[in-house]
């Protein structure tokens, strides 16, 4: 972590104290909350600390993948698109396997809960500081960022514990919904139903979009990352193809086109493509909004891969064999897989590359790309699909397999849905989206395959299994919290 973002990310910890080690050290080194939000430079700060929350994790007590790698992997341990070795039973066989413990020693929950809900309150200290009627441009840029951070952290948060948007969004519970850091110490909220925090999302980013007035690197909230989350977010709220729901779809299809017409993006192409993984996000322009671990370090490669330096394991999740017989030869993504052993599990050879950038020991320096050009393409594909705009959607579809060096297909309805969903699971796999991406469609989860430890499976979208259960010590810390089943 560079000094820059060290220094504000030490400030805005001490906003909270909550951290005793900081709390003992005032008042030499902790900026109190007045004096933070006391000039447009200590809200450039405050904003600029948030970041290093979704890629590190800060409140996580086991800190062993930081936010990044948890909400990158639980998608995946849910899915379909990776093969266990790991003997567990530990925090990742728990996801991988369906048990879903509330209990913090046994699954990831209690680390990215708490995570989640820390970064929101620093979010939410910001926005309280800044004035209805602020017109100072750097505090209003701080402000989105902040607006576009709090959506999305309730957007994973609420993928993770909340029903499926078609399933009853009203009526069913996500998660609690908490927009302001003025609470007292006795506020216990309740869950707020699915479509409040879908709500909150939307208008989180709605707000944001006309504040942001600078341009950064794709490591920091923007104007078009809002946009692209939206169409990400619609998309979501959209329904199934048996039952989608239009106005939905049709918001997530004028978003995606704002983000692809900005021309502020491109599909990287051949090797370009090709060593997409090997890079940083800031050296390219497909990547919108990614976690830059370029001053943090990553261990989720440790779960994908082993790394060359011999002394250490990794590699307990490999491509499943599902997954890598959807990718041909011809396939640029075929790129993407390599051949690298695991001591000891010779049968499964074949790595991910997607977290090996500078991987030497037990952490590499890849970013967690969280939203890419590409997956705006297949937002707006299915999006239109759903709409009976088939042209259109084939059109974005043979964007994405003529780039990966397929060729081009004709389809319409069910199949060209059908299609939309195989590219996104093979564009997109080992990025967080292989699980939601079914459910969200009302499609089961289904593995034909054995792992270690489990057999084949088959988990229906209407499951309480597909929900993380809410931490044991939330809920005895707030009666109001209800668990899920």
């Amino acid at each position: 972590m560079n000094r820059k973002i060290l220094t504000a990310f030490c400030s805005i910890i001490g906003l909270s104290a909550c951290n005793k080690q900081l709390d003992d050290l005032r008042p030499h080194n902790v900026i109190t909350e007045k004096a933070q939000f006391s000039t447009p430079d200590g809200f450039a700060q405050a904003a600029l600390a948030l970041y290093p929350m979704v890629t590190l994790g800060v409140g996580m007590e086991n800190n062993a993948f930081g936010y990044g790698g948890t909400a990158m992997f639980l998608p995946e341990a849910l899915g379909n698109n990776i093969h266990s070795l790991d003997l567990g039973p530990n925090m990742n066989s728990d996801a991988f396997n369906y048990i879903n413990s509330a209990d913090k020693n046994h699954s990831w929950t209690y680390n990215f809960w708490r995570a989640s809900y820390f970064a929101i309150l620093h979010a939410n200290k910001l926005l309280d500081n800044v004035a209805k009627d602020e017109q100072n441009p750097v505090i209003l840029q701080a402000k989105a960022e902040a607006l576009f951070m709090r959506a999305f952290l309730y957007f994973n948060l609420v993928r993770l514990y909340g029903k499926p948007y078609y399933q009853d969004a009203a009526n069913s519970p996500a998660v609690m919904l908490i927009t302001t850091a003025a609470n007292n110490s006795d506020a216990k909220p309740a869950r707020a139903s699915v479509k409040a925090v879908y709500d909150q999302i939307i208008n989180d980013l709605e707000t944001a979009m006309p504040l942001f007035n600078q341009e950064k690197s794709s490591s920091y909230g923007s104007k078009i990352a809002a946009t692209a989350l939206l169409s990400r977010a619609y998309l979501y709220m959209g329904g199934t193809f048996q039952q989608p729901a239009a106005p939905f779809n049709q918001k997530a299809v004028t978003n995606a086109t704002a983000v692809i017409n900005s021309n502020k993006f491109v599909l990287l192409q051949d090797n370009a493509y090709r060593q997409y993984y090997n890079s940083n996000n800031k050296s390219n322009r497909e990547d919108i909004f990614a976690g830059n671990m370029d001053y943090g370090n990553s261990s989720i490669s440790q779960l994908y891969a082993y790394p060359t330096r011999s002394g250490y394991t990794g590699g307990y999740y490999r491509p499943s064999s599902a997954l890598l017989s959807l990718v041909s030869p011809q396939d640029l993504r075929s790129s993407h897989y390599i051949k690298n052993v695991t001591p000891g599990l010779d049968k499964d050879t074949i790595a991910s590359v997607k977290y090996m950038y500078l991987y030497t020991a037990l952490f590499s320096k890849s970013p967690f790309r969280y939203i890419r050009l590409a997956e705006v393409y297949l937002n707006r594909a299915e999006a239109n699909v759903k709409l009976g705009n088939n042209d259109a959607a084939l059109t974005d579809l043979n964007t994405i397999r003529n780039r990966a060096g397929l060729p081009s297909v004709t389809l319409s309805g069910q199949a060209l849905f059908n299609e939309i969903l195989l590219q996104r699971r093979i564009e997109l796999a080992f990025e967080g989206h292989n699980a939601f991406d079914y459910f969200r469609n009302g499609l089961p989860m289904v593995r034909n395959y054995a792992s270690v430890g489990s057999g084949p499976i088959t988990i229906e979208a209407s499951s309480n299994k597909i929900l993380l259960r809410i931490p044991q010590e939330e809920i005895t810390l707030n009666p109001n919290l209800t668990q899920n089943p």
